[in-house]
């Protein structure tokens, strides 16, 4: 496979969690609207708002990042056209850049959670309480896009640490054949 074929499934990778992540989010639209219009109780009512921010707030971040990745893909074509050395050396340099957030993010959605727990716990109000059950939803789908996303780019950067960019070089791997002595066969 060529650094090309490795960005394109990296990408197609990404779609698919944001693709969950945008149904996630306006299932949360829809319930937050149904409890809107037909909850009778105080803590129906109560969670009514937080659900539809939430959800919202869910399925919007996940759309950006999908049309941006969407946008990525002629991007990758049209660099790895031009150079594939560059290609994957810029590429190389991208992830890792990005790979260093995702400790912060995953302290953050970790933070996220246990304070929705407290105000959830602590919390006698029904409005506040339905705010720490919110929080806890959206610090739970930021721990899913963390595991994901590092899966993902973790494979993706390895995978890049492979090639050298080359697209003879890239469309060839070694393997050892039954003798001992390396074979080149494409793939």
């Amino acid at each position: 496979m060529t650094a090309l074929d490795h960005a394109l499934n990296w990408i197609d990778g990404e779609l698919v969690a944001s693709g969950a992540l945008i149904a996630f989010g306006l299932l949360l639209v829809g319930c937050g609207g149904l409890l809107w219009r037909f909850g009778e109780y105080t803590a129906a009512r109560a969670m009514a708002l937080p659900l539809l921010v939430m959800g919202a707030l869910i399925a919007v971040l996940s759309a950006v990042g999908t049309l941006n990745n969407v946008r990525r893909i002629a991007e990758f074509r049209e660099a790895y056209a031009v150079d594939p050395s560059a290609f994957v050396e810029q590429e190389v340099a991208r992830v890792q850049g990005f790979m260093s957030w995702y400790v912060y993010t995953i302290v953050g959605a970790s933070i996220l959670i246990v304070a929705g727990l407290a105000a959830f716990l602590i919390a006698g109000a029904p409005k506040w309480k339905a705010i720490g059950l919110a929080m806890i939803v959206l610090g739970t789908a930021a721990l899913h896009v963390d595991l994901f996303s590092k899966a993902s780019a973790t494979q993706y950067l390895a995978n890049l640490a492979l090639l050298d960019g080359s697209p003879a070089a890239a469309e060839r791997t070694p393997a050892p054949s039954d003798d001992g002595n390396e074979t080149r066969r494409t793939s």
